[in-house]
């Protein structure tokens, strides 16, 4: 637009073409683009997180069926296991109509008996019932029944606990049958159709409104605009990509890892961890005073994901040393004692050479920062005095066996190199320090403080 104007069109239609964007422009606050976007995008996400708050997590009734379903005999754990599968059979089959990677997982009924939450004999108690509409109620039925059944033959010990426990079942049920009603009623499809035509009709405008005519500044591209519309459309197509999450966008619930997640969770809790209390015992926190401890590991790579789940200590730490972090006026009155507490194989990660020398690096790096502005042989030989401690460290923990990475010792040959060169440049500082002293000179060192902070890390 800006170079017809500015190449194509004559002096008079550039009269023209300015009047009506100058009139574009004055008149495009009468397109409420923000309020009329946010509430749309506002709705869509307040409709997605309440849709991820009653998606169906089996956690709470898997921990009350384990506690309130009591008996470590066959019936009891079919009891126990019971109830979980048949909540997740519900689960189940209302995700197959919601969601199309559950769809395509169990297209048909026969599919959920092969993956094993339904049984033979289940399916054809489920056949038995014939009508039009959906059938999600009866697995719940068959969980509250089983419920029911486990309290007539003494395996829940009180009407409250049962009555507790189906609290928790229909709660389910409830949140499950909320996501049938989202799906069922979805946001007009007008509104959404209003908000993109809103959107692409209000730069439409913008193309006329905002080009540069006869300004002081005058810009042939207009990069406000432009950053505009990189904002608003990508405004709009966050509502659009969140207005149906049971795709198969990356963005989208992953329903069959849901599935799969709540049936191991809920299995694992009523089976391994039915009468598995710990007994109860004489803790450290007994006495009125006690001092709180922390790690004083480190780790030394940071991690690349999301979450902290991964991160492990490196596979040169064998040990890792609990110190108290009570105040000094508390510690004169509790006596401080650390820990060492042992490090399993299968909790470290094995670190590489490249690792180890970024940790060296940075070490060495807060040593160089420290240097003094003007160094002195003494000050010199401070800083090799450290950089020989840092080797004798490496060797200590070689020779003890703390250090189960082979990457270690090679570190301690590498470090080996630097040694001489550091000697050469701290001699050189020195000589370089007293010559100048002597002629009055400033001195050129290269351990400065200026240039440490410089490229001190380099």
């Amino acid at each position: 637009m800006s170079t017809i104007y500015r190449l194509l069109l004559t002096d008079g239609q550039k009269e023209i073409f300015t009047a009506v964007s100058k009139y574009f422009n004055s008149r495009l606050s009468y397109i409420p683009m923000d309020l009329i976007l946010g509430f749309f995008v506002t709705a869509i996400l307040n409709r997605f997180y309440t849709i991820y708050r009653i998606i169906g997590f089996m956690d709470n009734i898997a921990l009350l069926t384990s506690v309130y379903v009591r008996g470590t005999t066959p019936r009891a754990i079919y009891f126990r296991r019971g109830i979980i599968r048949f909540v997740q059979i519900n689960q189940v089959l209302v995700f197959r109509d919601l969601s199309m990677r559950a769809r395509k997982r169990f297209p048909t009924l026969d599919t959920v008996v092969a993956a094993g939450f339904m049984t033979e004999h289940e399916k054809e108690r489920f056949d038995e019932i014939q009508y039009r509409f959906s059938k999600y109620w009866l697995p719940i039925q068959w969980a509250l029944a089983t419920a029911y059944n486990a309290r007539r033959e003494g395996y829940i010990e009180s009407d409250y606990y049962t009555e507790f426990l189906s609290q928790e079942i229909k709660q389910f049920r409830t949140d499950i049958a909320w996501l049938c009603n989202y799906d069922w009623v979805p946001l007009p499809l007008i509104y959404p159709t209003i908000v993109c035509l809103l959107v692409h009709a209000y730069f439409f405008v913008c193309v006329f409104a905002r080009q540069f005519t006869g300004e002081k500044i005058d810009l042939i591209f207009p990069f406000m605009t432009s950053i505009q519309f990189i904002l608003y459309m990508g405004w709009l197509k966050v509502g659009e990509q969140l207005l149906n999450p049971w795709g198969e966008d990356d963005d989208d619930f992953e329903t069959n890892m849901l599935v799969d997640r709540n049936l191991a969770m809920g299995l694992k809790i009523v089976d391994e961890g039915y009468g598995r209390t710990p007994e109860l015992k004489r803790d450290q926190f007994w006495d009125s005073e006690w001092e709180p401890t922390a790690s004083m590991a480190h780790m030394d790579v940071a991690p690349e994901g999301s979450t902290l789940k991964d991160v492990k200590l490196s596979s040169s730490v064998s040990m890792v040393r609990m110190v108290p972090q009570a105040s000094s006026a508390y510690l004169t009155r509790v006596e401080s004692r650390s820990k060492l507490v042992p490090v399993k194989p299968e909790e470290t990660r094995r670190m590489s050479t490249l690792d180890v020398l970024k940790v060296w690096t940075s070490r060495r790096g807060s040593v160089m920062q420290n240097a003094p502005s003007a160094c002195s042989s003494r000050r010199g030989s401070v800083m090799m005095s450290q950089f020989n401690n840092t080797i004798t460290t490496v060797d200590e923990r070689i020779e003890s066996g703390m250090s189960r990475d082979p990457s270690v010792a090679e570190l301690r040959s590498s470090v080996e190199v630097f040694r001489l060169p550091l000697l050469l440049l701290f001699d050189f500082d020195a000589f370089a320090f007293r010559s100048s002293k002597e002629n009055g000179t400033r001195p050129t060192l290269l351990f400065s403080r200026d240039r440490v902070r410089r490229d001190g890390r380099s």
